[in-house]
């Protein structure tokens, strides 16, 4: 008898425009799971972002790790990997579930209440759940290497624990077509017709004898998830892995099921989970409303024919007796018409909560399908990106003129230091000219002397007769 069933789901396209809300989900907790802010701050982290956002750490651990990858939307960046199994699994280990007022709609369980985890301190978490995604969390690095896990968590804050986890698709050879070559060794190139009739030309592949494309092996660190699961058994690699799952998980002396071989009932995602969920919780909802709406038809159609087998004035005055029925049968009707008529106001409101709700499904159920808030995303980050890129060209523009101007500056500042060294050479010697002339043993102490002197024979008051040896004062005085 086993405690419960193994899940081992599996996700391999996680691309660029993805990441956005894998980060917010994981760190912000926000995304298309019931969480439980209540529950949530018992969450464990067992591998953390260093980075702002999971692309930037994506992008910093293929630099840092000298990765190649092709940089196009279309690459397949991340994997992830959610690891759990049942309420009961977790029961049998100790812990506590509580009914949610929901329940499931599909699968094994439909029609049961969905239960959730009743934590309300960190003892309510037994030792052996904490041992078991500890096991899950070993045998994840071993299988996809811990140095390409860039995020793992243990989520009790939804509906049923389990480990998710996210990495990076990391291998260390790969096979790449090779292509015809000249004497000179370029790569030859022949023309092809496309599918729209447009002819192009593409490099020119190489192939052997049979015509079959010839490749050639290359060693050193890659993200190429095609290959990482083809090293891992190709078509039958996630099976596989639930199969050395199995094998790990019943070493470390838990009694789960593996499923039936074949199936990929396990291998469902979390959001096609949730899609088909809701899908089921809409054909219930409508089949409620046709119900309701039958229903209240009928009461409809009974209100009327309970009145229109009466007269009204003799059904207004009960006490009277009239001919086919009795005072108490009179009443009886009047009682029941008036049930129909509160019968019918709740249904009524009751249908038009469904209706509510069945909108809502509807619209979560396009969210889920056509993405549209992550494609609005998208294009806000296009526009800002846009806006980045015309800035930071306006930046490096400026920068670029600030640099010019900066040069300038500096080479008129030179110029205007040689010319003042100039002129103070001159200067000097113009003052030497006029100690020489004046007979002066030893210049003057201040250069406005020599500026008096000159004032003086620019306006024609200077005498040679004057004591040479007079100050400044002294000489303005006899002047």
């Amino acid at each position: 008898m086993y405690d419960g069933k193994q899940v081992v789901r599996v996700a391999t396209q996680y691309k660029k425009a993805d990441l956005y809300n894998i980060g917010v989900e994981m760190t912000n907790r926000k995304g298309t799971g019931n969480y439980d802010k209540e529950r949530t701050k018992y969450n464990v982290n067992y591998v953390s972002l260093n980075e702002t956002n999971l692309y930037q750490e994506i992008k910093q651990h293929l630099k840092k790790k000298n990765i190649e990858f092709n940089n196009k939307p279309s690459t397949n960046l991340l994997n992830g990997i959610t690891i759990t199994s049942g309420p009961e699994f977790f029961q049998s280990l100790g812990m506590k579930f509580k009914d949610s007022g929901r329940k499931y709609y599909t699968g094994d369980k439909k029609g049961q209440s969905v239960l959730v985890p009743d934590i309300q301190n960190d003892k309510d978490i037994p030792n052996a759940v904490t041992y078991f995604f500890d096991s899950c969390m070993d045998f994840l690095k071993d299988y996809v290497g811990e140095e390409n896990i860039l995020l793992a968590q243990v989520h009790y804050d939804e509906d049923t624990p389990h480990l998710q986890a996210y990495f990076v698709p990391v291998v260390d050879k790969v096979k790449r077509k090779c292509y015809v070559k000249d004497k000179d060794g370029k790569v030859v190139k022949e023309e092809v017709i496309k599918k729209d009739g447009i002819t192009t030309t593409v490099p020119k592949l190489l192939r052997d004898q049979n015509g079959k494309i010839i490749y050639e092996e290359v060693s050193g660190k890659f993200l190429n998830c095609d290959q990482f699961w083809k090293d891992r058994g190709g078509k039958l690699s996630f099976h596989q892995m639930q199969n050395k799952f199995q094998e790990f998980i019943t070493e470390k002396g838990f009694n789960l099921y593996r499923g039936d071989i074949g199936a990929n009932k396990e291998n469902q995602s979390k959001l096609e989970y949730d899609i088909s969920e809701k899908k089921a919780e809409l054909e219930e909802l409508n089949k409620e409303k046709e119900k309701t709406l039958k229903i209240i038809e009928n009461s409809k159609e009974r209100l009327k024919n309970a009145r229109e087998t009466q007269d009204e004035n003799k059904v207004l005055n009960p006490t009277k007796t009239i001919l086919g029925y009795k005072e108490k049968d009179i009443i009886e009707i009047i009682d029941y018409a008036k049930d129909l008529k509160q019968e019918v106001t709740v249904l009524s409101a009751d249908n038009t909560n469904k209706d509510i709700l069945i909108k809502k499904l509807n619209d979560e159920n396009e969210t889920f399908k056509n993405n549209s808030e992550l494609i609005k995303r998208n294009e806000i980050i296009k526009n800002q990106k846009t806006t980045i890129l015309t800035q930071k060209k306006e930046i490096s523009r400026l920068n670029d003129l600030v640099g010019i101007l900066n040069n300038s500056i500096e080479d008129i500042k030179s110029k205007f230091e040689k010319e003042i060294t100039k002129l103070k050479r001159i200067l000097n010697k113009v003052c030497k000219a006029i100690d020489k002339l004046l007979g002066r043993d030893k210049p003057k102490e201040y250069l406005e002397d020599y500026e008096d002197i000159a004032d003086a024979v620019n306006y024609g008051y200077y005498s040679k007769n004057n004591d040479n040896e007079k100050d400044k004062d002294d000489f303005e005085i006899g002047l």
